[in-house]
């Protein structure tokens, strides 16, 4: 018999929303250095400055580029299992009311997509559909269906074929329309008006980002992590502190490993002949690989600090209400990030060096982190947070927590 749902806060479990507060502030930083989608470099007079700032903008590319957005995949898909599970043990089926939760983060996705055309919530929420139909698949076919995707078969078949000189060595007609709509973009950001960028990111610029999306087949590897998140769910690694550490410390060796080799093949390649388009194409199939493996390394030190040490899991807990607020953060980020950056705003992509854009990022980074402390502590929900249950369920939902 079906209950009737009351919608009250449940318990949270920290160290997911601490994970999820981490690769948020990943996010932020590696947006600061692409100046959120505003592709512009500094020159620096100094030799010795301009070798900083290079460095400062290739270390957080390779600590946070393709894995802060994996870490945020997976744990969309076991987030979604975690909803399903909650309602199926209430006697209540929550396929429709997940589709109708993933059709207003859509509407939450463009409205933010008018201010930032690099978000993601639109594709999440888009992508996000696979998983309704997945949900009853054995959980071995499953697993082969995440091994399949993370194959990226489409992308080594154009490698494979741009090797081969099957095709020409260069963009085709799709990517060349799509860096058109990004050098269209970079000159609006910096020479337009607010309004202006609403305009174009209302069309053209969510046709660019979706372009870029399937050019560089991120759809792939997103599926696939839905599909794992759905995995650690099912055989409820998450539910228990001695399951999360026993895995961790399993899978640690191999994912070193596994990133190892695929990250020398990303730096060999030009050793062997790779070059033109056929080098950037390798470069972003092995690089996706081997994100995964570092993604997999920050998962499990991540888990293994935050329970075996005190300090550890005294210092991670504070990212937990940035997680809890994720939705609410991520659109903030958009906001003070286009207002940073962009030519109607404080201008820092053109005027400030990768290292003052890297310290801007890190300022708002503090800033999310002191204000979600300090939101959770007396509400239940971030702001976005609370609009989204309460328009999930179409019932009013507490915000404030019991004095």
């Amino acid at each position: 018999m079906k209950q009737d749902i009351a919608i009250t806060p449940k318990k949270r479990i920290s160290s997911i929303d601490a994970l999820r507060g981490f690769a948020l502030m990943g996010i932020m930083l590696l947006h600061s250095m692409e100046h959120f989608d505003l592709t512009y470099t500094s020159v620096l007079d100094s030799p010795f400055w301009q070798w900083i700032d290079t460095a400062v903008d290739d270390i957080i590319h390779f600590l946070f580029q393709g894995k802060s957005y994996a870490i945020f995949s997976l744990l969309f898909g076991l987030s979604f299992f975690m909803q399903m599970d909650s309602q199926a043990e209430k006697g209540n089926d929550f396929r429709l009311r997940f589709v109708w939760r993933l059709l207003i983060l859509f509407a939450l996705g463009y409205i933010n997509g008018l201010i930032y055309m690099g978000e993601f919530f639109i594709i999440y929420a888009t992508l996000g559909l696979i998983l309704i139909p997945l949900y009853k698949v054995p959980t071995k076919w499953l697993a082969g269906i995440a091994i399949l995707l993370f194959l990226q078969i489409p992308q080594v078949i154009q490698f494979v074929s741009l090797m081969s000189n099957n095709v020409p060595n260069t963009p085709d007609a799709f990517n060349i329309r799509m860096n058109e709509l990004f050098e269209k973009s970079a000159d609006m950001f910096i020479n337009g008006s607010f309004w202006d960028m609403i305009r174009f990111n209302a069309v053209e610029g969510q046709t660019a980002k979706m372009m870029w999306f399937i050019d560089v087949y991120r759809y792939l590897q997103l599926a696939g992590l839905f599909i794992v998140g759905m995995l650690i769910g099912r055989y409820g690694i998450h539910k228990s502190e001695e399951k999360m550490m026993k895995y961790s410390k399993k899978v640690l060796p191999y994912a070193l490993l596994w990133f190892a080799f695929f990250y020398a093949i990303v730096l060999l390649l030009p050793f062997f002949g790779v070059k033109d388009y056929a080098l950037s194409v390798g470069k972003g199939l092995f690089t996706t690989y081997a994100n995964l493996g570092m993604m997999t390394i920050y998962i499990c030190g991540f888990t293994l600090l935050y329970y075996k040490t005190v300090a550890g899991k005294n210092a991670l807990e504070r990212l937990a209400p940035v997680g809890r607020m994720s939705v609410t953060n991520y659109m903030m980020q958009s906001l003070m990030g286009v207002f940073i950056f962009y030519g109607f705003g404080l201008n820092m992509a053109v005027s400030c060096s990768f290292l003052q854009c890297a310290l801007a990022g890190l300022a708002v980074c503090a800033f999310q982190i002191f204000y979600s402390n300090w939101w959770i502590k007396r509400f239940y929900y971030g702001p976005v947070e609370w609009i989204w249950r309460i328009l999930t369920w179409l019932k009013p939902v507490p915000l404030c927590r019991k004095a």
